[in-house]
């Protein structure tokens, strides 16, 4: 039998790896064999992930802006041969819908769509040239959803899916296949984060906030960065080299209620 690993041979630059689904999804990755760069706004927590995952010797962690395109050009040039691209760096502010003020829109925007843009379009370059990549990009339900006290963020997951799709159809002629991911409520990360700020919103606590956001989901429970990070594995793999322009919900049927 074949001790063959889905991702031997393979660079994966994974962005936003320093801590939630972005070093689950590293930790993912290791296990299957592909050479990992960690990138990250906080450099000491990429070098964390690297070296949980058995990569201090072999892979790289390196820090970036995501939100500035010359650094995304700058980190894809250094890293040279790039085969997968995982974004998941990310950022939520919670606001009344009648509070939301420009620089706090163009601060959401700054790191979710247009980091989320050129760092696709700066890793593109070189997989159009060598005729194989897989992009995965992480989108949330919000961006199908009405959230309005967090509307600048389901805004931006909604031009990351038309990112996507206009990858997907540029691309993939080229033999680069670019795909999303929208997670659910997870445990641990962002979504805590998220929840003490709607409790200054709501009122109500974060506990209570937790329980009630947990107990209406179709399936009532969190979802873990584990569980998601396999979806990644599968989109990066050869048996999903026919998938593209498409995304995989896991949120347990949050969308649907």
């Amino acid at each position: 039998m074949s001790s063959k690993k889905l991702l031997d041979g393979k660079v994966a630059l994974i962005v936003g790896s320093g801590r939630g689904l972005g070093e689950a999804i590293a930790l993912a990755y290791a296990r299957e064999g592909a050479q990992l760069v960690c990138a990250d706004l906080d450099l000491a927590a990429a070098r964390q992930t690297l070296a949980a995952c058995g990569q201090t010797e072999g892979g790289v962690a390196e820090t970036l802006d995501i939100s500035d395109a010359q650094q995304c050009s700058q980190l894809v040039q250094k890293t040279g041969k790039i085969d997968v691209l995982v974004n998941c760096a990310a950022m939520c502010l919670v606001n009344p819908i009648l509070e939301v003020t420009p620089e706090a829109w163009d601060k959401v925007f700054a790191v979710n769509v247009r980091g989320a843009f050129f760092i696709m379009q700066a890793a593109a370059r070189g997989m159009v040239e060598r005729g194989y990549g897989r992009i995965i990009q992480i989108t949330s339900p919000a961006a199908k959803m009405g959230f309005p006290n967090f509307a600048s963020y389901a805004a931006s997951k909604a031009a990351v899916d038309s990112i996507v799709r206009a990858g997907a159809v540029a691309w993939g002629q080229h033999g680069v296949t670019v795909n999303s991911i929208a997670p659910g409520r997870m445990t641990g990360g962002m979504i805590d984060e998220l929840e003490v700020e709607l409790s200054r919103v709501t009122g109500k606590s974060a506990a209570e906030l937790k329980a009630e956001r947990t107990k209406g989901l179709p399936i009532p429970r969190r979802v873990e960065p584990a569980e998601v990070a396999e979806a990644a594995v599968w989109l990066a793999s050869d048996a999903a080299a026919y998938v593209n322009g498409e995304r995989v919900n896991f949120t347990g049927g949050m969308e649907l209620s």
